[in-house]
């Protein structure tokens, strides 16, 4: 019986403590939930749902953009049912990764190969293979696709301006195409990305040297890669191989006057397309030859004689210092309506004003609210489709050019994973009980600081984003020309989709959709 009613015990314990345990879960579950429902008529805590005050909120549209400001780039056609059909391409210097070099003796260039890494997840592993899904590519029609030799020069600083670094931008494809070689280095009249892994091959030789068979040497993701042509080959071989000893190799700044980048081109002649985010971070040109040395041997008389032997090598051509990436677009205006209009690239942005009626302001802050929640609303405008629609919304502090508090503490951050991160803070599309698509964008913090701690209310800028982690501003052009507005978050500038959003004055029949600021609050006892 004592080790029965010992038993009974520890059941009981282990029954406690689970229940003690799924109480604090569902206490942080609730923490992160839609608190409306449990804050508005508690009487515990006298909670109430505030949702009149004034706002204003309107779109600017993104004239030009800075875009040598990143790692990653964009390369392709995509087609908008809303905003039309934007083109991507990039311009690059190239990088001897060694200067100054020796290829040996009768240096013979075998092949030349440009590799530039998608984004890409392992999905499966099917025996020696290795399944992937590419991350970022918008679209999967056909599109022309074509390598040049430019003779723009990009420079690093800018002597205009002092010297400092040198800004380029989105729109400066007219004058850089006017630069490069009308003959492609290479042509994909039918290119779209593929998620298969690329598989490496070398000869497998037999006693004299001779080659048998094709033996696998290295799998790796999924990239944009080009094996170069034999005609590809010989070019190659003139400029860099027999370049040797030259000053056009013997520095970087040498051969970037003397080789002054690529350019890769696209263009859809149906208007459909397909784009994709390319990591420029770890692209390279690798050529692969053979060249001739001699050792010391001894015969069979055991006389020291040379023997002429052949070796491989690589010699890699890295895609820096600058990079640009430039867009041509069929969105040029605005429409003229209270609708926010959201698109990345050259596209537009929404801003929004917070507690534009200073005497309601004054009268919050005498009523000494204790701010549980605030939240900004917006429903995403019916005639944008699903699949147009982008998951995560970014918003930050135009006169500060900076994330918001609420963006710092979010303890949902997730370096690892951009689509799962932030969740709080900035919440991904949603859908209500009636089927009505909506962002939830808490600023708790924000609206508190302004009503109790008398902080400085500030302008907001809200805009897609490809990666909420991604908090890097670069230069931009606006129209309407505004105020302390010269920055667009990166994460908007490389992501092609879209949306529009219910504003602050929508029609009648949508008033229910109209942009508010929820501020969830307690009354002091």
């Amino acid at each position: 019986m004592k080790k029965n009613g010992s038993a009974v015990k520890r059941v009981i314990n282990l029954f406690v403590l689970t229940l003690v345990i799924s109480s604090i879960f569902t206490a942080c579950e609730q923490d992160f939930s839609e608190v409306g429902s449990d804050l508005v008529n508690n009487n515990n805590f006298n909670a109430l749902l505030f949702e009149n005050t004034e706002i204003d909120a309107f779109s600017a549209k993104v004239d030009r953009v800075q875009t040598n400001n990143s790692n990653v780039f964009l390369l392709g056609t995509y087609s908008d049912e809303i905003y039309g059909k934007t083109e991507a391409n990039i311009l690059s210097q190239l990088s001897l990764n060694t200067p100054d070099p020796s290829f040996g003796d009768d240096p013979v260039l075998d092949s030349v190969v440009l590799n530039i890494p998608y984004f890409s997840t392992v999905i499966d592993i099917d025996g020696q293979k290795t399944i992937y899904e590419l991350d970022s590519v918008y679209g999967n029609e056909p599109i022309n696709f074509s390598i040049h030799r430019s003779n723009y020069y990009l420079r690093s600083l800018d002597p205009s301006n002092n010297y400092d670094p040198q800004i380029y931008y989105s729109d400066q494809g007219d004058v850089i195409e006017q630069n490069i070689e009308t003959n492609a280095l290479y042509t994909d009249e039918n290119f779209v990305p593929s998620a298969e892994e690329i598989i490496t091959t070398a000869p497998l030789e037999d006693e004299d040297g001779e080659p048998t068979e094709e033996i696998e040497v290295t799998r790796t993701a999924p990239a944009l890669r080009v094996k170069f042509s034999e005609d590809i080959i010989d070019y190659f071989t003139n400029v860099i191989i027999n370049q040797e000893g030259t000053s056009n190799l013997l520095s970087n700044a040498n051969f970037q006057d003397y080789f002054r980048g690529l350019y890769f081109k696209v263009n859809s002649q149906t208007g459909e397309g397909n784009m994709s985010l390319l990591n420029f971070n770890n692209a390279a040109i690798t050529l692969y030859y053979t060249y001739d040395y001699t050792v010391e041997v001894e015969n069979d008389d055991g006389e020291t004689i040379e023997d002429e032997r052949e070796a491989q090598r690589e010699f890699t051509l890295s895609f820096v210092p600058n990079r640009v990436n430039v867009f041509k677009n069929e969105f040029n205006n605005l429409p003229e309506d209270e609708k926010l209009y959201l698109k990345g690239g050259e596209g537009s942005i929404a801003l929004i004003d917070l507690f534009t009626n200073d005497t309601q302001l004054d009268s919050i802050r005498e009523q000494n609210w204790l701010v549980n929640e605030a939240n900004l609303k917006f429903y995403v405008d019916k005639s944008v489709a699903d699949n147009q629609q982008p998951l995560r919304l970014f918003i930050y502090d135009i006169n500060n050019n900076s994330v918001l508090s609420d963006y710092t503490f979010d303890v949902s951050a997730n370096t690892n994973n951009p689509l799962t991160s932030r969740l709080i803070h900035l919440g991904p599309l949603s859908e209500d009980d009636h089927g009505d698509k909506f962002y939830k964008i808490r600023v708790t913090n924000l609206v508190n600081n302004i009503i109790n701690n008398d902080s400085t209310n500030t302008r907001l800028g809200l805009s897609v984003s490809s990666n909420v982690n991604n908090t890097s501003l670069s230069k931009a052009d606006f129209n309407p020309e505004v105020e302390n507005l010269e920055n667009l978050p990166n994460s908007s500038i490389f992501y092609p989709k879209g949306t529009v959003l219910y504003g602050t004055n929508p029609s009648e029949e949508e008033t229910d959709k109209k942009l508010t600021l929820e501020i969830y609050y307690t009354e002091p006892k």
